[in-house]
């Protein structure tokens, strides 16, 4: 049976995180807080294989009041994410030998609009458990063309893995080692077209540099389809990835190619009610370092959601928007395995 998260503690601890964060940025400032947001979710996994996960994750956002006559609007969110994991995979058995590790998980963003069409943002997190560790920046830019129909934009990535050093023999005999220390960078662009008011199309290419594999290049394409009469929507995505190049014996995984699609409708219930169902197919070809075997792996995944809004919700002696959702996935692959998720959320706005 996997250890008990208090949930209690975790939240309050990340909610005094967050509010003293925000109220140091915007000390000082006499004008009113446009708008924040504060979100507390928490969720579970289960697997055939033995894996069980229970988190607990709490995110704030903070708008501050606008500057220069409206034209620019900074804002700043802030998550923290907590995870307790069992499970009997060859990592957990060399590092935990009660087989259960916590995962812990902070990150933080700052944003700024200018005149509502330019977007700037630059964030970074820091996560691990007792042994292991990954620290990140990045940044990104987008920005509205032709009267706010098309969207362009830029983003960018650093981070750091640090892992407990470990080695074992490929097929080949050869020693393959798993590099202590990690890094990666990823670029991307990424662009979104407005064809009509119920219409959009989104696109994404990004580039990922990584010491422990192969250059990997990514394409994503979108289309969501929003239709009146039945008050529902229609979301569809395709993406491929590509990780070939050459292999060393620091490299753990082979050549990689894989692609996705998934299919998502959306549907008003009843008054600020929606509901949606979703399919994702995934599948990875991967030609080994050892003779060039090609292994194929395949995953279907069914995702339920349903989600509530109260417009005058009684928080802390007042009316505020609450927004509540609950989300359950069934995930199955070609190996005879499957899993189970489901997570439950709560967002208030005020």
């Amino acid at each position: 049976m996997i250890g008990r998260l208090n949930f209690k503690d975790i939240t309050q601890g990340a909610t005094v995180l967050f509010c003293a964060f925000v109220v140091s940025l915007f000390v000082g400032s006499t004008a009113e807080v446009l708008a924040h947001e504060v979100d507390q979710r928490v969720g579970g996994y289960s697997s055939t294989d033995g894996e069980a996960r229970m988190m607990a994750k709490f995110a704030g956002r903070a708008e501050a009041p606008l500057i220069g006559d409206g034209d620019w609007a900074p804002a700043v969110s802030f998550s923290a994410q907590i995870e307790r994991v069992k499970s009997k995979d060859k990592y957990m058995q060399s590092n935990f030998p009660l087989g259960e590790r916590v995962d812990k998980n902070f990150s933080v963003d700052g944003y700024l609009t200018v005149a509502k069409r330019m977007e700037v943002a630059i964030g970074a997190s820091q996560g691990g458990d007792s042994v292991s560790s990954v620290a990140s920046a990045r940044t990104s830019f987008g920005h509205w063309l032709l009267g706010d129909q098309l969207r362009l934009g830029f983003n960018a990535s650093y981070s750091k893995t640090k892992r407990p050093e470990d080695s074992f023999l490929d097929y080949d005999s050869a020693t393959v080692t798993v590099l202590p220390n990690v890094s990666s960078i990823v670029m991307g662009f990424n662009l979104k077209a407005l064809l009509n008011p119920t219409t959009t199309v989104t696109g994404d290419y990004a580039v990922a540099k990584s010491t422990d594999r192969p250059l990997l290049r990514s394409w994503t394409l979108g289309l969501k389809q929003f239709i009146d009469p039945c008050h529902c929507a229609v979301h569809a995505e395709s993406g491929r990835v590509i990780n070939l190049g050459k292999l060393n014996t620091n490299m753990t995984d082979g050549e990689l190619t894989g692609n996705q699609w998934s299919l998502s409708y959306l549907q008003s219930l009843w008054q600020d009610a929606h509901a949606r169902i979703s399919y994702r197919y995934a599948r990875e070809d991967e030609f080994t370092r050892a003779y060039g075997d090609h292994l194929v792996f395949g995953a279907d995944s069914y995702v339920a959601a349903i989600s509530q809004e109260f417009q005058k919700a009684r928080i802390a002696g007042a009316e505020r928007p609450l927004l509540v959702d609950l989300a359950a996935t069934r995930y199955i692959d070609n190996k005879s395995g499957s899993a189970t998720t489901f997570e439950v959320g709560g967002s208030v706005k005020f």
